[in-house]
């Protein structure tokens, strides 16, 4: 560590002051030897020396031996101590050199009295200007004219008063260290703290931390970077504790739920996903695929939610993360989708106008009903129905109204029919098909009886017809057990035939078939 050129030869003077005050010492026990010697009360008559004299003398010399002796003890030992004080001192100069930060002194005029290498390997730009003696002041203003203070650019005098007054308050109380970021020579952050002297001066430490910054920096960037993707992202995001409350939720989970962010945190997500009984939700136990869940807007409305969950886990942090995704608009599209081919299926075997079976019903339904009736050996009937000289009705009233008494005689069969496996359909034209499952030729008359009194009772009137003015039906009735080597196309021409008959018999009556079984 380098000091100033005042403190170094006050360590050289103390062993000179040390030996003139020995030798000083050693006069003076001399001199009294000789006064002693020389005294009147020495000497004795006839020339000779008094033995008062000669034990003073003795004495006196025995003091100044050992005044000799103390005064080289006593040098010795200050020359041992100076020893050690001058190891201490330069271990603790090669311990500060050593450090990895800079340290720097200045006396209580603000004078550099002392610092460490490190300190002109943070500033090497300014190696020429660390003398010591220089002042703190004119240091920092060689810093802004070089220009590697960015801060103090267009405010130099500003910045420098500011600087120097947070010196200040930092030598008068533990504040918080300073961040300084220099551009030149090489971009780096310095942290700096500067603390009292009882001397009154300042001591200051300088540590190079840049790598520090940078990471924090990087870790600010990311956390920006993941905080703007949760706020724009439009899925729901939910960070729980262990037990699973709500800490913390993004815009589009308020949106979601309805409700505000103060609301929702610190409520446990049973109550977002309205699971009231049995075991409460672990967020511990979601982990894994995503799990499909209902809720409830705030206004009532039903969600179908998809909720992943992740768990973050570090030395001092145990969350949750859930990612929500709003399926309830795909769900809707699904059933609708499912109703529109449903109704899409029916419209395929429904009939247009009238709205039972069509032919093509028909006929997948007698080929169904056909095969069951093998298998179990059931009786399988069959109606036709015709409606007498609907053509005349058409020519007579229009096509509207004959539409309309299409509608109203396959509502009456339907009515007719009775049972739900009971099968109305629209054969063709006027014509129309009743299919009855598990039901004989008796049965089917009963039926097809009642077809005819129903029609007869709703009395539609039929001015164009030959004979009777009100709408009438021709009935063909067949039933059989059907035969697994063949098809039901045999029973339906026996049903035709039967109907051919009733129209030559006169027409509003019913012919069952006889070779119906």
């Amino acid at each position: 560590m380098k000091a100033t050129s005042s403190t170094q030869p006050s360590v050289s003077v103390a062993p000179s002051a040390l030996g003139l005050a020995l030798t000083a010492c050693l006069g003076s026990m001399l001199a009294l030897v000789v006064l002693v010697a020389r005294g009147p009360w020495f000497e004795v008559s006839g020339g000779g020396t008094s033995a008062l004299g000669a034990w003073v003398l003795g004495l006196a010399c025995a003091a100044l031996l050992m005044a000799v002796l103390t005064a080289l003890l006593g040098l010795r030992a200050l020359r041992g101590a100076q020893r050690t004080a001058a190891k201490v001192r330069s271990t603790l100069d090669e311990a500060i050199a050593a450090l990895p930060a800079s340290v720097e002194i200045f006396d209580e005029e603000d004078r550099l009295v002392a610092f460490n290498p490190q300190l002109l390997h943070i500033y090497p730009h300014m190696q020429a200007d660390l003398k010591i003696g220089v002042r703190f002041e004119e240091l920092v203003r060689t810093s802004i004219r070089r220009g590697c203070v960015p801060g103090a650019v267009g405010r130099e005098e500003d910045w420098l008063a500011e600087r120097i007054a947070a010196r200040r308050l930092r030598a008068d109380a533990a504040a918080e260290p300073l961040l300084q970021h220099l551009q030149l020579p090489s971009d780096r952050w310095i942290r700096v703290y500067e603390r009292p002297l009882p001397s009154g001066g300042t001591i200051g430490v300088r540590m190079d931390v840049s790598d520090l910054v940078r990471e924090q920096q990087r870790l600010a960037a990311s956390k920006a970077h993941l905080t703007a993707f949760v706020r724009a992202t439009p899925n729901g995001v939910l960070t729980l504790d262990t037990a699973g409350h709500v800490l913390e939720l993004n815009p589009a989970a308020e949106a979601l739920f309805g409700f505000s962010a103060p609301e929702l945190q610190g409520s446990h997500i049973d109550l977002l996903f309205g699971i009231w009984m049995g075991e409460r939700l672990s967020p511990a136990a979601m982990l894994g695929r995503p799990q499909e869940l209902s809720a409830r807007h705030r206004d009532g409305r039903l969600l179908t939610l998809q909720l992943s969950v992740a768990e973050v886990k570090t030395e001092t942090t145990h969350r949750f993360v859930c990612v929500i995704t709003d399926l309830s608009e795909r769900k809707r599209q699904e059933t609708e989708l499912k109703e529109a081919n449903a109704l899409l299926a029916r419209q395929s075997i429904t009939d247009g106008l009238t709205g039972v079976g069509n032919r093509r019903y028909f006929d997948q339904l007698l080929q169904q009903e056909w095969q069951r009736s093998a298998r179990h050996g059931h009786s399988l009937a069959c109606i036709m129905v015709d409606i007498d000289h609907f053509k005349l009705f058409n020519d007579r009233y229009g096509h509207v109204a004959g539409d309309d008494c299409l509608r109203r005689v396959a509502d009456l069969l339907r009515a007719c029919a009775g049972r739900s496996s009971d099968a109305v359909c629209r054969y063709g034209g006027e014509e129309f098909v009743i299919l009855l499952a598990e039901c004989d030729l008796a049965e089917a008359q009963v039926v097809a009886q009642r077809c005819l009194d129903s029609i007869r009772l709703a009395a539609i009137p039929h001015e164009a017809a030959p004979m009777r003015r009100r709408l009438s039906l021709s009935i063909g009735v067949a039933a059989c057990i059907a035969d697994t080597h063949s098809n039901g196309l045999p029973m339906l021409e026996r049903a035709d035939a039967a109907l051919y008959a009733a129209k030559q018999g006169g027409r509003s009556r019913m012919v069952s078939s006889e070779l119906a079984a």
